[in-house]
């Protein structure tokens, strides 16, 4: 069981380490308001998006796990 785990844990890894870069929908009023400020406000808003999505992915991997367990 310890083997299957690992197995999984590594397919996880390499697809997420290896996946391709992903793009914006292309919402033409986000894309302008954001081409409007000053570039550490851009970059602010890029590890934002990254911290919001890590919380996220933290949050449902949590209740998940908790889930699995209560099984």
């Amino acid at each position: 069981m310890k083997l299957r785990g690992f197995f999984l844990g590594l397919v996880v890894s390499a697809a997420l380490l290896l996946s391709l870069s992903a793009h914006a929908q292309g919402c033409a009023a986000c894309r302008d308001n954001t081409a409007a400020t000053s570039p550490s406000t851009q970059r602010a808003y890029r590890h934002a998006i990254i911290l919001m999505a890590g919380v996220a992915s933290t949050f449902f991997l949590v209740t998940v796990a908790l889930l699995r367990k209560k099984q």
